[in-house]
């Protein structure tokens, strides 16, 4: 198999799976949970069937990230760049090609670049632990949570 065709394949294999959860998604809850009224059922259920029903669209958000990276990666391969990494402009191993087709990264390349992710700067505010380090404190049932004698 060539590696236009496993472009291909992946492209069909995810338009078939966007439309299968498009399709699970346009169903209303109501619907979904086969039942004749919504108000006799528990918050925890209906809580667990909207927590399914965000995790179907994220999913279906990040197929289509990923079938936008197959079309991506066939415009390369048509206009001959195909295999050829973005970065440092050597070839693509084979064997990367053929577990990631879409990828644009030697591994080299890719390494150096895995890290560069820059944390949220709310997580500098809402670490717990920050609050004892500045003497503060913080009580559950009136007891200081940080301290161990409690």
């Amino acid at each position: 198999m060539d590696l236009q065709e496993k472009l291909l394949n992946k492209k069909d294999e995810l338009q078939k799976a966007i439309e299968r959860k498009k399709d699970n998604l346009m169903i209303t809850v109501r619907e979904s949970t086969d039942e004749l009224s919504m108000y006799d059922q528990h918050p925890a259920d209906v809580a667990s069937d909207l927590y399914e029903r965000e995790k179907d669209a994220g999913l279906l958000e990040m197929m289509e990230l990923e079938l936008q990276k197959v079309n991506d990666a066939l415009n390369r391969y048509q206009n001959g760049q195909y295999g050829i990494c973005s970065i440092c402009g050597r070839a693509i191993e084979p064997e990367r090609l053929d577990r990631l087709v879409y990828t644009t990264q030697c591994i080299q390349c890719a390494r150096q670049t895995k890290d560069n992710f820059t944390r949220p700067a709310e997580e500098d505010i809402s670490f717990s632990g920050a609050m004892s380090d500045r003497g503060e404190s913080f009580e559950i049932a009136g007891y200081d949570f940080y301290d161990p004698e409690n």
